[in-house]
C-alpha cells in the first residue's frame, strides 16, 4: 500500500510521538511550614540565695547544671542578702561574681524584696536604687550593663498611677521589665523541701522533687495552650524559679523535662524579641500574675480562658504549711 508521507503527515506523527513520550508532570506538593522549636528563657530570682540554704552549695549546683545544658540564664539579685548581721559578706559577693564568670547575667530585684503594694512610689524606687550598688560594679568589671528589673512578688502597681510612675522611672534608668509567662508555686515546693531537709527525710525529699518536676511540666503545658489561644502560635516563654536548695538539687531534672518537650534555652534578651511581649498590658491590681493573664485581661478574654490551671498538690501544701 502506498502511504502519503506529506510534510503535514510527518509533523503530525512527530507531535504524537513527543506527546506520548513526555513524562507526566508530577503533582504539585504544597509547601509544609515547619513550626519553630519551642524556646524558653530561664530566670532565677532571689540571688545569691534563699536564706535557709547553703549559698555556696546551691550556687555551685545551679551554675554546674546551667552550664551543662548551655543555658544563658539571668539571676535577679537582692543585695540585702549580702549583708548578714548588717555586714558585707565578701563570700556572698563572690557568689554573684561567679554567675557573671560563668557567662550568666544579673538583674535588679530591688535591695530588700519589698512589696510595692505596701510602699509609696518614692520608698519603692529608693530600694531599687539601693539594690544597684554591687551588681552594677560587677557588671562593669565584666564589660556589661545591668539591663533588667524584676518586680518582687510580680507586683507592678496596685493603682494606675503607681504602675505608670514605676514604668516611667524604670525607663529613665534604662531598665527593661523582666516579664514572666510561666508562673508557678515553686516557692511552696521549696518550703516543703527545706522542711524535709531539716528532718533528713530522704524519701520525702525525693517525693517532693519528683512531684515538683511533674507539676512544672503540667504548668508549662497549660501556659503553652494559653499562649496559642492568645496569639494563635507558640511564643518564646520566660520561666520564673528561685535560687534555693530544691532547684539546686532538681534543676537538672527540670531542664531535662524542657529538653524532652523540644525546648531550646535562650537568653531573656532573645525571648523579649517575640512580638508577644509588645502586647498591651492594662492590668492593675494587687496580684502578682503571669503576663499571659495580664495580656488576656487587657484583651478581655472570656473567663473560660483561665480555667484548668494546675494546682500545687495538696500534700506539698500540707508539708509546707502554706495554702496556695
Amino acid at each position: 500500500m502506498h502511504l502519503p508521507f506529506s510534510p503535514f503527515y510527518l509533523l503530525l506523527c512527530f507531535s504524537l510521538f513527543v506527546a506520548c513520550s513526555s513524562p507526566t508532570p508530577a503533582p504539585k506538593v504544597a509547601a509544609t511550614l515547619v513550626p519553630p522549636s519551642p524556646a524558653i528563657a530561664i530566670t532565677i530570682d532571689d540571688l545569691p540565695g534563699i536564706s535557709l540554704d547553703n549559698y555556696q552549695e546551691v550556687t555551685d549546683n545551679l551554675l554546674t547544671t546551667l552550664k551543662k545544658y548551655r543555658v544563658p540564664a539571668i539571676g535577679f539579685v537582692n543585695e540585702n542578702k549580702l549583708y548578714p548581721k548588717n555586714k558585707l559578706d565578701t563570700a556572698r559577693l563572690n557568689l554573684l561574681e561567679a554567675w557573671l564568670a560563668a557567662g550568666m547575667e544579673l538583674g535588679n530585684h530591688t535591695y530588700s524584696h519589698p512589696d510595692y503594694n505596701r510602699l509609696t512610689f518614692e520608698e519603692f524606687t529608693a530600694d531599687i536604687l539601693k539594690g544597684e550598688f554591687h551588681t552594677k560594679r560587677l557588671h562593669a568589671k565584666y564589660g556589661q550593663k545591668m539591663r533588667y528589673f524584676r518586680h518582687p512578688f510580680l507586683h507592678a502597681g496596685n493603682t494606675p498611677e503607681k504602675k505608670a510612675e514605676l514604668e516611667q522611672f524604670l525607663a529613665k534608668r534604662n531598665y527593661e521589665i523582666a516579664p514572666v509567662t510561666i508562673d508557678n508555686s515553686e516557692w511552696i515546693f521549696a518550703k516543703a523541701y527545706h522542711i524535709a531537709m531539716r528532718k533528713k527525710d530522704g524519701a520525702e525529699l525525693k517525693k517532693i522533687g519528683e512531684s515538683y518536676v511533674a507539676y512544672m511540666q503540667d504548668k508549662t503545658a497549660f501556659y503553652e495552650e494559653q499562649s496559642k489561644l492568645l496569639f494563635d502560635r507558640p511564643i518564646k516563654h520566660t520561666l520564673l524559679i528561685h535560687a534555693n536548695a530544691l532547684n539546686g538539687d532538681y534543676l537538672d531534672e527540670l531542664l531535662d523535662m524542657y529538653q524532652q518537650r523540644g525546648y531550646q534555652f535562650i537568653s531573656l534578651a532573645n525571648a523579649l524579641t517575640d512580638e508577644a511581649y509588645q502586647s498591651k498590658d492594662d492590668y492593675v491590681g494587687r496580684g502578682g500574675i503571669t503576663w499571659l493573664h495580664r495580656w488576656a485581661m487587657t484583651k478581655k478574654m472570656d473567663k473560660a480562658f483561665y480555667k484548668g490551671e494546675p494546682a500545687c498538690p495538696e500534700f506539698i501544701q500540707e508539708i509546707a504549711g502554706i495554702r496556695e
